[in-house]
Protein backbone atom coordinates (compact mmCIF):
# COMPACT_ATOMS: atom_id res chain seq x y z
CA UNK A 1 0.00 0.00 0.00
CA UNK A 2 2.80 2.31 0.32
CA UNK A 3 3.25 3.88 -3.13
CA UNK A 4 -0.45 2.09 -4.32
CA UNK A 5 -1.73 5.89 -4.57
CA UNK A 6 1.33 7.70 -6.32
CA UNK A 7 1.30 4.40 -8.83
CA UNK A 8 -2.52 5.00 -9.66
CA UNK A 9 -2.31 8.59 -9.72
CA UNK A 10 0.42 8.48 -12.51
CA UNK A 11 -1.11 5.49 -14.50
CA UNK A 12 -4.15 7.38 -14.29
CA UNK A 13 -3.28 10.80 -16.22
CA UNK A 14 -0.28 9.73 -17.40
CA UNK A 15 1.65 12.22 -15.91
CA UNK A 16 5.93 11.19 -15.31
CA UNK A 17 8.10 12.14 -12.03
CA UNK A 18 10.50 14.43 -12.61
CA UNK A 19 13.88 13.79 -11.55
CA UNK A 20 14.12 17.05 -9.56
CA UNK A 21 10.77 16.46 -8.12
CA UNK A 22 9.73 14.45 -4.53
CA UNK A 23 7.14 12.12 -4.70
CA UNK A 24 5.37 10.46 -2.01
CA UNK A 25 8.13 7.93 -1.27
CA UNK A 26 11.02 9.91 -1.19
CA UNK A 27 9.27 12.19 0.75
CA UNK A 28 8.47 8.90 3.59
CA UNK A 29 12.04 7.94 3.03
CA UNK A 30 13.06 11.92 3.99
CA UNK A 31 11.19 11.66 6.68
CA UNK A 32 12.50 8.34 8.46
CA UNK A 33 15.94 9.44 8.02
CA UNK A 34 15.49 13.53 9.08
CA UNK A 35 13.07 13.77 11.30
CA UNK A 36 14.38 14.58 14.89
CA UNK A 37 11.48 12.52 16.54
CA UNK A 38 12.45 9.62 14.89
CA UNK A 39 16.04 10.29 16.23
CA UNK A 40 14.79 10.49 18.88
CA UNK A 41 13.13 7.48 19.20
CA UNK A 42 15.87 5.58 17.25
CA UNK A 43 18.37 6.58 20.47
CA UNK A 44 16.15 5.67 23.07
CA UNK A 45 16.02 2.02 21.16
CA UNK A 46 19.66 2.04 20.88
CA UNK A 47 20.16 3.18 24.55
CA UNK A 48 17.79 -0.07 25.56
CA UNK A 49 20.23 -2.39 23.86
CA UNK A 50 23.39 -1.06 25.63
CA UNK A 51 21.04 -1.29 28.92
CA UNK A 52 20.48 -5.11 28.01
CA UNK A 53 24.00 -5.81 27.06
CA UNK A 54 24.58 -4.46 30.17
CA UNK A 55 22.62 -6.57 32.28
CA UNK A 56 23.58 -9.58 30.27
CA UNK A 57 27.36 -9.11 31.43
CA UNK A 58 26.04 -10.19 35.33
CA UNK A 59 26.47 -13.47 34.09
CA UNK A 60 29.81 -13.29 32.70
CA UNK A 61 32.74 -14.20 34.87
CA UNK A 62 33.75 -10.97 36.70
CA UNK A 63 37.86 -10.84 36.22
CA UNK A 64 39.88 -8.00 37.96
CA UNK A 65 43.57 -7.16 38.27
CA UNK A 66 45.61 -5.62 40.88
CA UNK A 67 49.61 -4.14 40.50
CA UNK A 68 51.10 -2.13 42.51
CA UNK A 69 54.83 -0.86 43.80
CA UNK A 70 55.73 0.05 47.25
CA UNK A 71 57.24 -0.01 50.50
CA UNK A 72 56.86 -2.80 53.10
CA UNK A 73 58.17 -3.43 56.54
CA UNK A 74 58.62 -6.08 59.09
CA UNK A 75 58.97 -5.82 62.80
CA UNK A 76 58.97 -7.80 65.87
CA UNK A 77 61.17 -9.56 68.47
CA UNK A 78 63.28 -11.69 65.58
CA UNK A 79 63.60 -8.85 63.19
CA UNK A 80 63.67 -5.63 62.10
CA UNK A 81 64.00 -5.41 58.03
CA UNK A 82 61.99 -3.51 54.77
CA UNK A 83 62.47 -3.19 51.87
CA UNK A 84 61.09 -2.83 48.20
CA UNK A 85 57.25 -4.30 47.25
CA UNK A 86 56.06 -5.43 43.70
CA UNK A 87 53.03 -7.16 43.53
CA UNK A 88 50.10 -8.26 41.07
CA UNK A 89 46.84 -10.22 41.95
CA UNK A 90 44.32 -11.19 39.63
CA UNK A 91 40.60 -12.29 40.99
CA UNK A 92 37.78 -13.80 39.24
CA UNK A 93 34.49 -14.54 40.05
CA UNK A 94 31.33 -16.35 38.68
CA UNK A 95 27.93 -16.64 39.16
CA UNK A 96 26.41 -20.39 39.59
CA UNK A 97 22.79 -19.54 40.56
CA UNK A 98 20.28 -16.80 42.53
CA UNK A 99 17.24 -18.35 41.92
CA UNK A 100 16.45 -16.28 39.05
CA UNK A 101 17.70 -12.61 40.22
CA UNK A 102 20.08 -12.37 37.57
CA UNK A 103 18.33 -14.04 34.51
CA UNK A 104 14.71 -11.83 35.65
CA UNK A 105 16.71 -8.85 35.67
CA UNK A 106 18.44 -9.92 32.11
CA UNK A 107 15.00 -10.72 30.45
CA UNK A 108 13.75 -7.52 31.91
CA UNK A 109 15.92 -4.91 30.10
CA UNK A 110 15.88 -7.24 27.56
CA UNK A 111 12.12 -7.08 27.17
CA UNK A 112 12.56 -3.57 27.67
CA UNK A 113 14.70 -3.04 24.50
CA UNK A 114 11.70 -5.03 22.50
CA UNK A 115 8.87 -2.50 23.77
CA UNK A 116 11.20 0.02 23.09
CA UNK A 117 11.44 -1.38 19.11
CA UNK A 118 8.38 -2.30 18.71
CA UNK A 119 7.47 1.68 19.85
CA UNK A 120 9.65 2.79 17.62
CA UNK A 121 8.38 1.23 14.75
CA UNK A 122 5.38 2.40 15.68
CA UNK A 123 7.04 5.93 15.61
CA UNK A 124 7.47 5.52 12.38
CA UNK A 125 4.43 4.32 11.11
CA UNK A 126 2.83 7.06 12.31
CA UNK A 127 5.29 9.60 10.88
CA UNK A 128 4.10 7.66 7.59
CA UNK A 129 0.99 8.39 7.94
CA UNK A 130 1.93 12.10 8.90
CA UNK A 131 3.67 12.39 5.56
CA UNK A 132 0.61 10.86 3.35
CA UNK A 133 -1.81 13.32 5.40
CA UNK A 134 0.46 15.96 4.65
CA UNK A 135 1.48 15.24 1.22
CA UNK A 136 -2.20 14.69 0.18
CA UNK A 137 -3.38 17.88 1.74
CA UNK A 138 -0.93 19.89 -0.31
CA UNK A 139 -1.95 17.75 -3.37
CA UNK A 140 -5.62 19.22 -2.18
CA UNK A 141 -4.90 22.55 -1.69
CA UNK A 142 -2.51 22.70 -5.19
CA UNK A 143 -5.59 21.87 -7.15
CA UNK A 144 -8.15 23.76 -5.63
CA UNK A 145 -5.69 26.83 -7.05
CA UNK A 146 -6.80 25.49 -10.75
CA UNK A 147 -10.19 25.07 -9.72
CA UNK A 148 -10.33 29.13 -8.25
CA UNK A 149 -8.28 29.65 -11.65
CA UNK A 150 -11.26 28.10 -13.41
CA UNK A 151 -13.60 30.36 -11.16
CA UNK A 152 -11.82 33.68 -11.87
CA UNK A 153 -11.83 32.71 -15.97
CA UNK A 154 -15.53 32.32 -15.81
CA UNK A 155 -16.07 35.26 -13.73
CA UNK A 156 -14.27 37.44 -16.26
CA UNK A 157 -16.22 35.68 -19.54
CA UNK A 158 -19.36 36.94 -17.77
CA UNK A 159 -18.21 40.51 -16.51
CA UNK A 160 -16.92 40.65 -20.31
CA UNK A 161 -20.81 39.57 -21.80
CA UNK A 162 -22.39 41.71 -19.01
CA UNK A 163 -20.54 44.62 -20.11
CA UNK A 164 -21.57 44.16 -24.07
CA UNK A 165 -24.69 43.31 -23.18
CA UNK A 166 -25.17 46.74 -21.26
CA UNK A 167 -23.49 48.49 -24.09
CA UNK A 168 -25.70 46.68 -26.53
CA UNK A 169 -28.86 47.97 -23.97
CA UNK A 170 -29.97 44.59 -23.71
CA UNK A 171 -28.82 44.23 -19.93
CA UNK A 172 -28.98 46.68 -17.19
CA UNK A 173 -25.77 48.43 -15.29
CA UNK A 174 -26.27 46.35 -12.22
CA UNK A 175 -25.38 43.14 -14.03
CA UNK A 176 -22.33 44.90 -14.89
CA UNK A 177 -21.52 45.96 -11.39
CA UNK A 178 -22.28 42.93 -9.69
CA UNK A 179 -19.96 40.90 -12.37
CA UNK A 180 -17.00 42.78 -11.21
CA UNK A 181 -18.12 42.25 -7.86
CA UNK A 182 -17.67 38.37 -8.38
CA UNK A 183 -14.50 38.58 -10.35
CA UNK A 184 -12.79 40.16 -7.15
CA UNK A 185 -14.35 37.53 -4.82
CA UNK A 186 -12.70 35.02 -7.31
CA UNK A 187 -9.67 36.64 -7.39
CA UNK A 188 -9.67 37.10 -3.55
CA UNK A 189 -10.35 32.81 -3.31
CA UNK A 190 -7.39 32.55 -5.60
CA UNK A 191 -5.07 34.65 -3.62
CA UNK A 192 -5.98 32.75 -0.65
CA UNK A 193 -5.61 29.16 -1.95
CA UNK A 194 -1.86 30.06 -3.18
CA UNK A 195 -1.21 31.36 0.80
CA UNK A 196 -2.81 27.81 1.55
CA UNK A 197 -0.49 26.16 -0.33
CA UNK A 198 2.61 27.91 0.75
CA UNK A 199 1.23 27.35 4.51
CA UNK A 200 0.87 23.56 3.35
CA UNK A 201 4.53 23.33 2.03
CA UNK A 202 5.70 24.66 5.30
CA UNK A 203 3.96 21.73 7.80
CA UNK A 204 5.07 19.02 5.12
CA UNK A 205 8.41 20.44 5.64
CA UNK A 206 8.68 20.55 8.89
CA UNK A 207 6.97 16.85 9.23
CA UNK A 208 9.97 15.33 6.97
CA UNK A 209 12.65 16.90 8.93
CA UNK A 210 13.56 19.77 6.54
CA UNK A 211 15.91 22.02 7.90
CA UNK A 212 18.21 23.43 4.67
CA UNK A 213 16.73 22.48 1.32
CA UNK A 214 12.93 24.27 0.74
CA UNK A 215 10.35 21.87 -1.33
CA UNK A 216 8.06 24.26 -2.55
CA UNK A 217 7.47 23.48 -5.92
CA UNK A 218 9.75 20.47 -5.96
CA UNK A 219 6.92 17.56 -4.67
CA UNK A 220 5.11 15.39 -7.84
CA UNK A 221 1.35 16.32 -7.75
CA UNK A 222 -0.25 14.31 -9.96
CA UNK A 223 -2.81 15.97 -12.11
CA UNK A 224 -6.60 15.51 -12.78
CA UNK A 225 -7.45 16.59 -16.04
CA UNK A 226 -11.16 16.21 -15.91
CA UNK A 227 -13.24 15.15 -12.37
CA UNK A 228 -15.05 12.74 -14.19
CA UNK A 229 -14.30 9.70 -13.25
CA UNK A 230 -12.29 9.77 -10.60
CA UNK A 231 -14.06 7.42 -7.97
CA UNK A 232 -13.06 4.66 -10.37
CA UNK A 233 -9.67 5.31 -9.74
CA UNK A 234 -10.12 5.47 -5.76
CA UNK A 235 -7.98 1.89 -4.13
CA UNK A 236 -11.13 -0.12 -2.56
CA UNK A 237 -10.54 -1.94 0.95
CA UNK A 238 -11.27 -5.39 0.88
CA UNK A 239 -11.59 -6.23 4.13
CA UNK A 240 -14.54 -5.89 6.29
CA UNK A 241 -14.65 -4.05 9.63
CA UNK A 242 -14.00 -7.22 11.82
CA UNK A 243 -11.42 -8.39 9.46
CA UNK A 244 -9.75 -4.80 9.56
CA UNK A 245 -10.00 -5.09 13.57
CA UNK A 246 -8.51 -8.52 13.96
CA UNK A 247 -5.80 -7.31 11.66
CA UNK A 248 -4.65 -4.53 14.14
CA UNK A 249 -4.86 -6.90 16.92
CA UNK A 250 -2.17 -9.09 14.95
CA UNK A 251 0.25 -6.40 13.52
CA UNK A 252 -0.14 -2.79 15.49
CA UNK A 253 3.03 -2.36 16.85
CA UNK A 254 1.71 -0.21 19.88
CA UNK A 255 0.47 -3.72 21.38
CA UNK A 256 3.63 -5.78 20.57
CA UNK A 257 5.18 -2.92 22.79
CA UNK A 258 2.88 -3.93 24.89
CA UNK A 259 2.84 -7.63 24.89
CA UNK A 260 6.75 -6.99 25.99
CA UNK A 261 6.45 -4.79 28.69
CA UNK A 262 3.38 -7.16 30.32
CA UNK A 263 6.84 -10.08 30.02
CA UNK A 264 9.43 -7.35 31.20
CA UNK A 265 7.15 -6.80 34.05
CA UNK A 266 7.21 -10.33 34.89
CA UNK A 267 10.85 -10.69 34.80
CA UNK A 268 11.03 -7.89 37.09
CA UNK A 269 8.54 -10.20 39.50
CA UNK A 270 11.32 -12.58 39.04
CA UNK A 271 14.21 -10.57 39.62
CA UNK A 272 12.83 -8.50 42.91
CA UNK A 273 11.73 -12.06 44.48
CA UNK A 274 15.28 -13.85 43.98
CA UNK A 275 16.22 -11.54 46.99
CA UNK A 276 14.36 -13.91 49.17
CA UNK A 277 17.18 -16.81 48.13
CA UNK A 278 20.77 -17.15 48.13
CA UNK A 279 23.47 -16.87 45.34
CA UNK A 280 26.15 -19.23 44.79
CA UNK A 281 29.58 -17.98 43.25
CA UNK A 282 32.41 -19.62 43.01
CA UNK A 283 35.72 -17.67 42.64
CA UNK A 284 39.35 -17.53 43.30
CA UNK A 285 42.51 -15.13 43.21
CA UNK A 286 46.22 -15.76 42.27
CA UNK A 287 48.97 -13.26 43.56
CA UNK A 288 52.69 -12.59 42.77
CA UNK A 289 55.16 -10.76 45.01
CA UNK A 290 58.37 -9.12 44.49
CA UNK A 291 60.40 -8.60 47.72
CA UNK A 292 64.07 -8.09 48.97
CA UNK A 293 65.54 -11.25 49.90
CA UNK A 294 65.04 -9.96 53.51
CA UNK A 295 61.62 -10.30 53.44
CA UNK A 296 61.01 -13.21 51.28
CA UNK A 297 60.54 -15.69 54.46
CA UNK A 298 57.46 -13.54 55.47
CA UNK A 299 55.84 -12.76 52.04
CA UNK A 300 55.27 -15.32 49.88
CA UNK A 301 56.35 -14.78 46.00
CA UNK A 302 53.30 -16.53 44.81
CA UNK A 303 49.70 -16.98 46.47
CA UNK A 304 46.36 -18.66 45.39
CA UNK A 305 42.52 -19.79 46.51
CA UNK A 306 39.94 -21.23 44.60
CA UNK A 307 36.42 -21.09 46.72
CA UNK A 308 32.85 -21.59 46.82
CA UNK A 309 30.66 -18.43 48.33
CA UNK A 310 26.95 -18.59 48.98
CA UNK A 311 25.92 -15.11 49.63
CA UNK A 312 22.69 -14.80 51.40
CA UNK A 313 20.65 -11.74 52.91
CA UNK A 314 18.19 -13.06 56.15
CA UNK A 315 16.97 -9.36 56.31
CA UNK A 316 16.86 -5.97 54.71
CA UNK A 317 14.43 -4.00 56.38
CA UNK A 318 11.43 -5.81 54.19
CA UNK A 319 12.91 -4.07 51.30
CA UNK A 320 12.72 -7.15 49.48
CA UNK A 321 8.38 -7.41 50.45
CA UNK A 322 8.10 -3.71 48.98
CA UNK A 323 9.57 -4.60 45.74
CA UNK A 324 7.88 -7.63 45.21
CA UNK A 325 4.79 -6.24 45.76
CA UNK A 326 5.70 -3.62 43.60
CA UNK A 327 6.54 -5.03 40.50
CA UNK A 328 3.40 -7.38 40.97
CA UNK A 329 1.49 -4.18 40.48
CA UNK A 330 3.59 -2.68 37.90
CA UNK A 331 2.85 -6.02 35.91
CA UNK A 332 -1.51 -5.64 36.54
CA UNK A 333 -1.16 -2.34 36.04
CA UNK A 334 0.83 -3.17 32.34
CA UNK A 335 -1.74 -5.76 31.67
CA UNK A 336 -4.75 -3.82 32.72
CA UNK A 337 -2.72 -0.94 30.12
CA UNK A 338 -2.74 -3.83 27.35
CA UNK A 339 -6.21 -4.40 27.35
CA UNK A 340 -7.18 -0.92 27.51
CA UNK A 341 -5.49 -0.36 24.10
CA UNK A 342 -6.80 -3.20 22.61
CA UNK A 343 -10.39 -1.71 23.00
CA UNK A 344 -8.91 1.55 21.91
CA UNK A 345 -7.04 0.49 18.61
CA UNK A 346 -10.35 -1.21 17.97
CA UNK A 347 -12.04 2.11 18.32
CA UNK A 348 -9.22 3.64 16.21
CA UNK A 349 -9.75 1.12 13.37
CA UNK A 350 -13.47 0.92 13.43
CA UNK A 351 -13.14 4.70 13.32
CA UNK A 352 -11.08 4.99 10.63
CA UNK A 353 -12.84 2.41 8.26
CA UNK A 354 -15.96 4.66 8.90
CA UNK A 355 -14.60 7.08 8.16
CA UNK A 356 -13.06 5.94 4.57
CA UNK A 357 -16.48 4.59 3.99
CA UNK A 358 -17.88 7.94 4.65
CA UNK A 359 -15.54 9.42 2.23
CA UNK A 360 -16.16 6.93 -0.62
CA UNK A 361 -19.53 7.77 -0.38
CA UNK A 362 -18.98 11.85 -0.54
CA UNK A 363 -16.23 11.41 -3.66
CA UNK A 364 -18.64 8.99 -5.17
CA UNK A 365 -21.50 11.60 -4.81
CA UNK A 366 -19.73 14.49 -5.35
CA UNK A 367 -18.66 13.17 -8.81
CA UNK A 368 -22.58 13.07 -9.68
CA UNK A 369 -22.68 17.03 -8.48
CA UNK A 370 -20.28 18.26 -10.53
CA UNK A 371 -21.90 16.36 -13.55
CA UNK A 372 -24.92 17.85 -12.71
CA UNK A 373 -23.66 21.16 -11.80
CA UNK A 374 -21.73 21.75 -14.76
CA UNK A 375 -25.02 20.67 -17.13
CA UNK A 376 -27.54 23.23 -15.06
CA UNK A 377 -24.51 26.13 -15.63
CA UNK A 378 -24.48 25.69 -19.17
CA UNK A 379 -28.42 25.82 -19.08
CA UNK A 380 -28.34 28.57 -17.27
CA UNK A 381 -25.76 30.76 -19.65
CA UNK A 382 -28.02 29.99 -22.56
CA UNK A 383 -31.26 30.92 -20.26
CA UNK A 384 -29.55 34.01 -19.24
CA UNK A 385 -28.55 34.57 -23.42
CA UNK A 386 -31.79 34.38 -24.57
CA UNK A 387 -33.11 36.82 -21.56
CA UNK A 388 -35.19 33.94 -20.11
CA UNK A 389 -32.91 34.04 -16.61
CA UNK A 390 -31.77 36.84 -14.67
CA UNK A 391 -28.16 37.70 -13.80
CA UNK A 392 -28.63 36.31 -10.05
CA UNK A 393 -29.79 33.00 -11.52
CA UNK A 394 -26.55 32.62 -13.61
CA UNK A 395 -24.12 33.42 -11.18
CA UNK A 396 -25.73 31.21 -8.96
CA UNK A 397 -25.41 28.30 -11.31
CA UNK A 398 -21.62 29.54 -11.88
CA UNK A 399 -21.07 29.60 -8.09
CA UNK A 400 -22.60 26.12 -7.87
CA UNK A 401 -20.59 24.57 -10.03
CA UNK A 402 -17.45 26.13 -8.44
CA UNK A 403 -18.28 24.58 -5.14
CA UNK A 404 -19.15 21.46 -6.47
CA UNK A 405 -15.81 21.05 -8.04
CA UNK A 406 -13.92 22.44 -5.46
CA UNK A 407 -15.77 19.42 -2.65
CA UNK A 408 -14.83 17.36 -5.24
CA UNK A 409 -10.90 17.93 -4.69
CA UNK A 410 -11.76 17.86 -1.28
CA UNK A 411 -13.12 14.80 -0.75
CA UNK A 412 -10.87 13.22 -3.28
CA UNK A 413 -7.92 13.81 -1.28
CA UNK A 414 -10.27 13.31 2.23
CA UNK A 415 -9.86 9.39 0.95
CA UNK A 416 -6.65 9.14 0.81
CA UNK A 417 -5.78 10.77 4.31
CA UNK A 418 -9.01 8.32 5.42
CA UNK A 419 -7.00 5.10 3.53
CA UNK A 420 -3.36 6.35 4.98
CA UNK A 421 -5.47 6.62 8.77
CA UNK A 422 -6.97 3.37 8.31
CA UNK A 423 -3.10 1.88 7.58
CA UNK A 424 -1.97 3.40 10.90
CA UNK A 425 -4.93 2.32 13.04
CA UNK A 426 -4.75 -1.57 11.61
CA UNK A 427 -0.75 -1.19 11.65
CA UNK A 428 -0.18 -2.11 7.45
Amino acid sequence: MKNIKTVLLASLFGVALSAQQYNLDTLIEQAIVSSPDLNISRDTYQISQQRSSQADADYMPQVDLYAGAGVVGVKSDVTDARGALGAAKITASQLIYDFGKTGGNMDFYSEESNASLAIHNQNIANKVYDVKRDYYDLSRKSLLIKVYEENVKLTEQQLERAQRYFEAGIKTKIDVVDAKVRVIQAQIELENSKYDLKLAYVTLSKTIGNFDTSIEGKVYIPEITSPVGVYDTLPKENMSGKELAQYALAHREELKSYDHKIKSAQSKVRQESGDYYPGVYVGGDYQYNKVDNDLQLYIPEQQWNANINVKWNLFNGLKTDAKTQEAKLTLLQQRASHDDAKLRIIEETSNAYIKLLKTDSNVNLSEALVEAAKEKFGQAQKRYEHGLSDYIELQEARQGYINATADLVVHYYEYYIALANLDRAIGR
